[in-house]
C-alpha cells in the first residue's frame, strides 16, 4: 500500500504492520475512505478516520466527515485493531 507522509513531504510503501509502527513511534495515521460509513445505529457518519497511539497497546480513533472534525472517537486495544483497522479500505493514507 502507498501512504503520503505529510511531515518529510514524501511517499512511503506501508503494510498493515508498519502503519501501527508508525504509530507506535508518536505518528497519526489518516484513512480518507472511498465513501461515507454509518455505524449501526445510525449516528454516526464519517469519511476520514485518524488514528493515534494512547499507550503501548491501546489506540484512539477520530473521525471526520468533509473535513470538519466529530467530536465522537473510539478507543481500540491491540487485538480490536484485527476488526477496526482496516488501510485497505482507504482511498487514500496520510501520515503525520
Amino acid at each position: 500500500m502507498k501512504a503520503y507522509d505529510v511531515i518529510h513531504k514524501k511517499e512511503l510503501e506501508v503494510t498493515y504492520k508498519s502503519l501501527i509502527d508508525l504509530m507506535r513511534d508518536n505518528r497519526q495515521v489518516d484513512f480518507i475512505l472511498h465513501n461515507k460509513k454509518t455505524d449501526e445505529d445510525g449516528y454516526l457518519t464519517w469519511d476520514a478516520e485518524h488514528w493515534t497511539m494512547v499507550n503501548a497497546n491501546r489506540f484512539m480513533r477520530c473521525y471526520s466527515l468533509e473535513d470538519r472534525q466529530l467530536r465522537d472517537f473510539t478507543s481500540h486495544n491491540i487485538y480490536d485493531l484485527e476488526n477496526d483497522f482496516k488501510p485497505e479500505e482507504a482511498k487514500e493514507i496520510q501520515i503525520s
